[in-house]
């Protein structure tokens, strides 16, 4: 009986360290591919800002500013042209965690505050949901994508590293800007189509009609 205790227990201190070894393996071989993950995702970050500063573009690394945890790195990129608002809203360059084979470029869009005062003034809320309506059916055909927070409007696209050649890469950061400026567009079209509603007030509509007033 006692033979066979001992026999049990020599196995199990024989195979208890081979499960350790295996188990630091696997860790290890975890953070071996993390870190190779990160490192490939540096390195296509890396190019894509250089080819953005080639094109003319002002490129402000902010990895180091990021506070998000599951941005690894983020540009901001600013357009080459200010819009027809005057405006020079940022364009980011984002490598996510979540997002292992590839990066997202993204914009925001707000309506600007004397805009939708203006439109709130004159009760146009059918007006204003047709207008993103209308503007979903512009945006989404040029393969961006919309995400609604009123009076904000985020644009974004999703590409897939194997995609980004320089041509790709190149047209998508167009196709982002072109979505921003046709936004802005729309909205002044809104604005400049609603005439302020006008209306005398009891006191004047009371008064008589002088002669003299001619």
């Amino acid at each position: 009986m006692s033979s066979s205790t001992d026999r049990t227990t020599t196995t199990k201190d024989t195979v208890l360290p081979k499960d350790n070894e295996k188990g630091k393996e696997e860790k290890k071989g975890f953070i071996d591919n993390r870190e190779t993950q990160i490192s490939t995702k540096k390195s296509k970050f890396n190019e894509l800002i250089q080819w953005l500063q080639k094109w003319g573009y002002s490129v402000i690394d902010r990895s180091k500013d990021n506070k998000n945890a599951e941005i690894l790195f983020r540009a901001e990129v600013s357009p080459l042209v200010s819009y027809s608002s005057g405006t020079n809203t940022p364009l980011f360059l984002e490598f996510q965690n979540g997002l292992d084979d590839g990066f997202i470029i993204r914009t925001t869009y707000e309506l600007d505050k004397y805009v939708e005062l203006h439109l709130k003034n004159q009760n146009r809320a059918r007006e204003i949901e047709l207008t993103y309506i209308e503007i979903e059916q512009i945006i989404l055909p040029m393969r961006v994508s919309i995400i609604r927070a009123p009076p904000k409007i985020n644009i974004y696209k999703v590409i897939f590293s194997e995609q980004a050649t320089k041509q790709f890469f190149y047209d998508c950061i167009n196709d982002l800007v072109n979505a921003m400026s046709l936004i802005i567009g729309k909205w002044d079209q809104k604005y400049y189509e609603i005439k302020p509603k006008t209306t005398a007030s009891k006191e004047d509509s009371e008064k008589p009609f002088k002669q003299n007033q001619l």
